[in-house]
């Protein structure tokens, strides 16, 4: 039977009672509000189903997906609903589809009691109810046994909810893959107790006079980027403030006091999920793409699969949306690939005091204060001394070199031949020299530092030529230290996606050479994907492609030559030659470079 011991250990999926035969299984709410399975013993006959679909204790691994999505930010030519949606409307348009199929959409919902369950239901009218973030634990409680029964009963059903519940969704289903089944799921930052916000409401209750009838959690009467929580009562008043005035939002965003512990250690971070399809916020838009920006909300769209890209092309037509990379996505979202940071508080004395006191009450002594006109001023104030220590540190990074200011004015503002999609993108340091022939295009989605140096007085150059029509792509940050230079030859691509290269290293691009995420490339190494010179056989290509794949390490002075791949996490050892295919984990050597160990796993 299941047996929580440490409750990071359950997400409160509600799983594990749907699938008990004897309904042995109830839910009982702790101190926090949260809660978690209890096992009646007289009845339990030990079947262990509910460890088995229990996506912590047995994860789903058997639903195939894309090692990475397909990245798109996107948000609907629906002005009513784009506005009325968290971001930028993608999950109502999908569900509009699926209504057309007479499918059954499954989300969550506000009851009147002010908690949040997930139901399915083929009847459009509760798509408005289904919209919009919820930031509270939703019970899920026979949702999924009503799921596998539509399934069963050929009926389309279109369900979204957390990374958890997908995952746990899949294990009940036994990690089949049914065709009638598309799943949605979201960037989540964790779960919220029920009890907190409870407490809230009642405070609001108590200071509008009325219930509560409507909720809005980041509604956008101050747009998209400052939203804030609105709320509608009986009496017709209405409550709204942003999120740095709102105490929910305070002791939800900026102290993490009352989310589920699990959400501390979440087990579903990170790719491939489960869902066909995940969406969020696409924070950073603004800094990559500022036409899908209008402060109205934009929707990341991240496609896990090929049913969920046949459902993404049948709405393209009915939105706006536009194409990007898993880097481009990850900058503004950290809670993609990373926990919540639980707060620094006695959690026990929390909630104790949260039992006895109002909710106001408890704010003012667990979170931050509620921002002043002095607290906007000092506000202010570190902006400005920000901003005078920025200048100051461009003026260390550049000296007072007239070559290093106009290489680094021309860049990231005025040449015609370089794309930005962020803020400053090139950082350079003094002699760095920056060639872009005819046609050449220098694509920076992220930052590109240049000339670093060790010794600050070195004279040595950094060199980057990008001859007739190349083409240089940064989408991660990327350093190149000095004395590199790289050269990307006409009609050629050079793909950084994140890392570094070390001084006096040597790239030379025909073709295409992709370097990825993590790269770590020691001094004097060379890569190259261009011969220079023909040799007269058949067969012969002067120039092939190079792939180094992510958090590759390559040693002092080896050699990469053309047409190789590097798979994951390899390691190139000092001085080797390599001519052949790296597999992923392995570590290579000699000249030329062999497999000396496998299954290798290293960090900086």
């Amino acid at each position: 039977m299941i047996q929580i011991k440490n409750k990071i250990d359950c997400c409160g999926c509600n799983a594990c009672g749907d699938v008990c035969p004897k309904g042995s299984i109830t839910f009982k709410t702790d101190l926090e509000g949260f809660w978690y399975p209890d096992v009646n013993m007289d009845t339990c006959i030990d079947c262990h189903l509910c460890e088995k679909v229990c996506p912590i204790i047995a994860p789903s691994d058997k639903v195939v997906r894309y090692a990475e999505p397909k990245v798109f930010a996107a948000y609907t030519k629906d002005d009513k609903v784009r506005t009325d949606s968290t971001s930028g409307g993608i999950h109502s348009m999908l569900a509009n589809v699926m209504y057309t199929k007479k499918a059954y959409v499954g989300g969550a919902v506000y009851n009147e009691d002010h908690t949040v369950s997930q139901i399915i239901d083929s009847n459009p009218e509760r798509l408005s109810e289904i919209r919009s973030s919820k930031y509270l634990q939703s019970n899920a409680e026979g949702i999924y046994k009503k799921i596998k029964q539509l399934l069963k009963e050929g009926k389309e059903v279109f369900f979204c909810g957390c990374p958890c519940q997908i995952q746990a969704l899949y294990k009940v289903l036994g990690n089949r893959e049914y065709g009638n089944l598309t799943t949605c799921d979201f960037i989540c930052r964790g779960v919220n107790s029920p009890k907190v916000f409870l407490k809230y409401m009642e405070m609001l209750e108590r200071q509008f006079g009325a219930k509560a009838t409507k909720i809005k959690f980041k509604a956008k009467e101050w747009g998209w980027h400052n939203f804030s929580m609105r709320v509608n009562f009986s009496n017709g008043k209405e409550y709204c403030k942003d999120r740095y005035h709102d105490l929910f939002f305070i002791g939800y965003l900026q102290v993490g006091n009352f989310t589920r512990p699990s959400c501390y250690e979440c087990h579903f971070k990170g790719f491939p999920q489960k869902a066909d399809i995940t969406l969020a916020d696409f924070w950073g838009i603004e800094k990559l793409d500022k036409s899908m920006d209008q402060d109205r909300g934009t929707s990341l769209v991240m496609v896990n699969s090929d049913k969920g890209m046949v459902l993404f092309e049948a709405i393209k037509d009915k939105i706006c949306w536009k194409e990007f990379s898993m880097a481009d996505a990850r900058k503004g979202n950290p809670a993609m690939d990373s926990s919540l940071k639980s707060a620094k508080l006695d959690r026990n004395k929390f909630f104790e005091v949260l039992d006895k006191e109002q909710f106001e009450v408890v704010a003012k002594k667990y979170f931050p204060p509620v921002p002043t006109k002095l607290t906007d001023i000092k506000k202010r104030i570190r902006g400005v001394l920000f901003l005078a220590k920025r200048v100051l540190s461009l003026f260390r990074m550049l000296g007072l070199s007239c070559n290093a200011w106009s290489t680094f004015l021309w860049v990231n503002f005025f040449s015609r031949n370089v794309v930005r999609g962020c803020r400053l993108p090139l950082m350079n340091q003094s002699r760095t020299v920056i060639q872009l022939d005819k046609g050449a295009k220098m694509e920076l989605k992220a930052k590109l530092a240049t000339g670093k140096k060790q010794i600050r007085k070195s004279r040595t150059e950094t060199r980057i030529l990008l001859e007739n029509n190349a083409k240089m792509t940064v989408i991660g940050d990327f350093q190149c230290f000095a004395n590199s230079y790289i050269r990307v030859f006409p009609n050629s691509h050079l793909v950084l996606h994140g890392g570094f290269i070390n001084e006096n290293v040597q790239i030379s691009c025909g073709e295409t050479i992709e370097i990825g995420e993590g790269a770590t490339i020691g001094r004097d190494v060379c890569i190259r994907s261009y011969d220079g010179h023909t040799i007269e056989e058949e067969g012969y290509k002067i120039a092939k492609s190079i792939k180094i794949g992510r958090y590759v390490w390559i040693g002092q002075g080896a050699t990469i030559l053309k047409g190789v791949t590097i798979g994951d996490g390899a390691i190139v050892a000092s001085g080797a030659l390599v001519s052949k295919d790296v597999p992923a984990r392995t570590i290579v050597g000699g000249v030329p470079a062999r497999v000396i160990k496998e299954n290798v796993k290293w960090h900086r």
